[in-house]
């Protein structure tokens, strides 16, 4: 065989850098990768949390914000990774590198860590890009696929090109400079208008170099302009050098100008520099009686100290050589795995979903190839298992709890909670179980997720950490749980007496010693009449929402699931007014069957029977909340683009799907088909349509109502004529207010701000309400404010027809109907109606509670 034949047919295999499903780099929702503009290559919906080499090689670029790195091989191949979609704008947040440019690194070598819970919150998706920037070097792409196994899978197989990083001269010719640009992009050269540029480029022979200062980079080249870290404000040129130079640099420079298809940012004022704040104190009270820290979980209650103190294990250092030792660590991991599994389940069927994430987290986190690579190390070096598992995640714990970051601190404690369990498996000891006394408050260093959720709440009342946050997973089970928490509190908590007396106030963040009797007689008389009162509410859960003159107010749940629907009948719930879907179709690589959805929209329908409604919402995703097997183009605000309807309508065969799945359940409950988003006639004629065909096809004769979401004013505004088309009308008060207001419910500055008690919003439940009723359609409400206890009085005033509350709290706004009487509903509305601000409402609101409340006691 030739020479150059030989070489044509050299491989070389990438193992996969994340563990996860493999998924078509085509099939990415975003154009810049799906469209192949940054390079070929592969993508993987993440289980784990550290990206490792695919292969060996040179670090050769890392993006400041740490989310993106370039690998380049002895072959030349540069492979870039790319953790998540639009992670650039985090500005490093989630991310730890643990090289720097220039490292050598072996295929499996840990290189960037992150936090998956922080991204999942904060960008627009998971899906992680391993790509060959400089595909001139490979003639065929081979990619895997099925789930990987971080370090170990092959993910892709490269057939390299005879003459790899030989291509592309340019022609001989003359060298031109382009005048300053300002990078107006507003997270600068980043991996999508880069691969613009890079696209566009390579259309010219000419040589291309783009000039920051005095550093440059090939303009052809993904990771060279990467690696120049072109900021925001930034100044710019472009030289070139060749036969068609001048035609490059006049469609080059003005389409970096214009930010390469991005939204641009305006041009700074020249402003001072101002040095970044300091990190607040902690704090650290005046009064010795009270120790001060953050509210991690809200109540207020008494009881007596408990110091809850973790014994250390007898680890014996020397091992029986590495084989033994990895095998005995594997075993641990993987006996550590079926218990995390078992307890994620427990927890599903339960319906804690909360704590099922969590520890489901945990699972990921025993696939972590640094805690067990360092642990490895210390193996090849004559230690046990034991020694050098718990060296290696003690020292992962304690370099997360060092960072600034507060959400990446609080991932310490998980790192701690897994290390603890697979180290008593090592050492052949059970987890600690603690006996606590009755009333316990319990005040420890830091407590685990394991921990916090298996807490008794019949005898612990609640407790407090010298460490962690409110944004701890302790934190949130504690929330989860109703358990008062309080987080970072002063350390000297930890010199006080087992016994001590104490008040635990969630709320204020806040321990007090030595409490009066009178303060303890009066929280305990405050906790029994709050108890009395939810008893008598479960007691008469099964009674009808009637109020005092004989008007019936439909109270039922929204849900997420078969063991939501489960709990709503045995708290009085006379069906489900919201069934959210989109449980069936997120955090996966592929869209359900429709088998699959048929047997979950079924198992609901059953449990709930023929006597109670079944309202399921079809798929709300959109930009906002993007699918892993659905790519779309990125939107520059995707809450206005296309979402809910918008998305349904476009995406016709996985929306006939759903209908047609949704509909088989119709013999077995009395069911109701909801759209979301929906703002005009023609969409809801569209989506009517569907449902209407779908239904003569299948044959079900069984009724099956459709109506709509009223989410967006226009809906609202348009209720008259909606209502001639549906069957009925849910108000979603969490869109509507954002919508109406014009502000981002999760705007840390001005999410108060975003009320749906605002007179704005009411006016707007009334519209709709009147436009239904002319038609004889009824109207509920499925948002946050339907299950606001202070709002029930005006609700009803305003002629709302059902409530739809988390499943919890059903019995609680059954008792609120129940207090109110029609005419002084009507009343209040009316005056209500009138006020301009939210601030007035809730005043208005909070004295016609405390009246009626008055009006009780007397009858009482």
């Amino acid at each position: 065989m030739p020479a150059d034949a030989a070489q044509a047919l050299r491989s070389l295999v990438l193992v996969a850098p994340l563990s996860g499903p493999m998924v078509p780099i085509d099939t990415v929702p975003d154009p810049t990768f799906a469209q192949k503009m940054v390079g070929d290559g592969i993508a993987i919906d993440p289980t784990s949390e550290v990206l490792v080499s695919p292969c060996k090689g040179r670090v050769t670029q890392l993006h400041s914000s740490h989310h993106a790195l370039t690998v380049t091989t002895p072959e030349g191949v540069e492979v870039l990774m790319h953790i998540g979609l639009d992670t650039v704008m985090l500005k490093g947040k989630g991310f730890d590198p643990r090289v720097a440019e220039g490292a050598e690194v072996a295929a499996g070598d840990p290189l960037i860590a992150f936090d998956a819970d922080y991204l999942a919150h904060n960008a627009r998706s998971l899906l992680t890009m391993m790509i060959v920037a400089n595909g001139e070097t490979v003639e065929r792409y081979l990619p895997g696929s099925g789930t990987a196994r971080a370090g170990h899978t092959r993910a892709l197989e490269l057939k390299l090109a005879p003459d790899a990083g030989a291509k592309g001269e340019a022609a001989a010719g003359g060298s031109v400079l382009s005048d300053e640009i300002v990078i107006l992009n507003p997270a600068g050269l980043h991996a999508r208008p880069t691969a613009v540029l890079v696209a566009k480029a390579k259309t010219f022979s000419s040589d291309l170099r783009l000039v920051k200062g005095s550093n440059e980079a090939n303009a052809k080249s993904v990771v060279g302009v990467m690696g120049l870290e072109v900021k925001l404000h930034d100044k710019i040129r472009v030289r070139a050098s060749g036969a068609d130079a001048q035609e490059a640099l006049d469609v080059l420079a003005p389409l970096i100008a214009s930010g390469l298809g991005e939204s641009l940012h305006a041009l700074p004022q020249e402003k001072p520099a101002v040095p970044p704040p300091l990190d607040p104190p902690k704090p650290v009270s005046d009064d010795p009686n009270v120790l001060l820290g953050v509210s991690a979980s809200p109540g207020l209650v008494t009881g007596h100290v408990y110091q809850l103190r973790h014994e250390e294990a007898k680890i014996q250092e020397e091992g029986k050589g590495f084989e033994a030792e990895n095998q005995n660590l594997l075993w641990a991991i993987a006996d550590s795995q079926k218990e995390l599994a078992e307890i994620a389940e427990k927890m599903r069927k339960r319906a804690d979903t909360d704590k099922a994430a969590i520890f489901s987290a945990h699972q990921e986190l025993l696939d972590d190839p640094e805690l067990i690579e360092g642990a490895r190390r210390l193996l090849r070096q004559g230690k046990s298992a034991a020694f050098g598992w718990n060296a290696s995640f003690t020292e992962q714990a304690a370099a997360l709890a060092g960072l600034n970051n507060e959400l990446l601190a609080g991932r310490a404690n998980d790192i701690r909670d897994v290390g603890r369990r697979v180290l008593n498996h090592l050492v052949g000891s059970e987890a600690p179980e603690f006996t606590f006394p009755k009333d316990a408050v319990l005040i420890a260093e830091e407590l685990t997720p394991s921990d916090t959720a298996g807490l008794d709440k019949s005898v612990v009342v609640g407790f407090c950490t010298t460490g962690g946050s409110a944004t701890s997973h302790a934190s949130i089970l504690a929330r989860s749980m109703s358990i008062p928490a309080v987080a970072a509190i002063e350390t000297k908590a930890l010199e006080l007496a087992d016994g001590t007396a104490v008040v635990l106030d969630g709320d204020r963040g806040e321990l007090r010693l030595n409490p009066t009797d009178k303060e303890v007689a009066d929280i305990r008389a405050l906790q029994d009449q709050t108890a009395a009162v939810r008893a008598m509410e479960l007691m008469e859960a099964a009674k009808e929402a009637m109020t005092s003159d004989g008007h019936r107010v439909r109270v039922v749940g929204n849900i997420g699931g078969v063991a939501d629907a489960e709990e709503v009948p045995p708290l009085g719930g006379e069906g489900v007014g919201l069934l959210r879907s989109e449980f069936l179709f997120l955090q996966r690589a592929s869209a359900p069957t429709e088998e699959e959805q048929e047997s979950m929209y079924t198992a609901i329908a059953k449990t709930l029977g023929p006597e109670r409604d079944l309202v399921v919402r079809t798929l709300d995703v959109g930009g906002d909340k993007p699918l892993a097997y659905m790519p779309m183009p990125p939107e520059i605000n995707p809450f206005l683009g296309v979402r809910g309807i918008r998305l349904n309508l476009l995406g016709t065969d996985l929306f006939r799907s759903q209908v047609r799945a949704i509909i088989r359940a119709a013999p077995y409950t009395r069911l109701h088909i909801m759209f979301p988003m929906v703002c005009s006639i023609r969409e809801l004629r569209s989506a009517k349509a569907i449902v209407t065909e779908e239904k003569e096809r299948l044959g079900v004769t069984d009724p099956v109502y459709v109506g709509i979401m009223v989410e967006v004013p226009a809906a609202a505004v348009l209720a008259d004529g909606l209502a001639q088309e549906a069957d009925f009308f849910s108000i979603g008060t969490n869109d509507l207010t954002q919508y109406t207001l014009a502000i981002d419910r999760g705007h840390p500055r001005l999410a108060a701000l975003a009320d749906a008690l605002n007179p704005a919003i009411l006016r707007l439940i009334e519209m709709t309400v009147a436009g239904a009723h002319k038609h004889g359609k009824w109207v509920g409400v499925c948002g946050g404010l339907a299950g606001e206890i202070l709002a029930v009085p005006v609700l009803l005033g305003l002629g709302v027809d059902e409530l739809s509350v988390s499943v919890p709290s059903i019995p609680s706004i059954k008792a609120a109907v129940r207090r109110q009487s029609l005419p002084a509903c009507r009343a209040l509305a009316t005056e209500i109606l009138s006020m301009l601000t939210a601030a007035e409402v809730r005043e208005r609101l909070a004295a016609f509670a405390a009246d009626t409340a008055a009006k009780e006691g007397a009858d009482a």
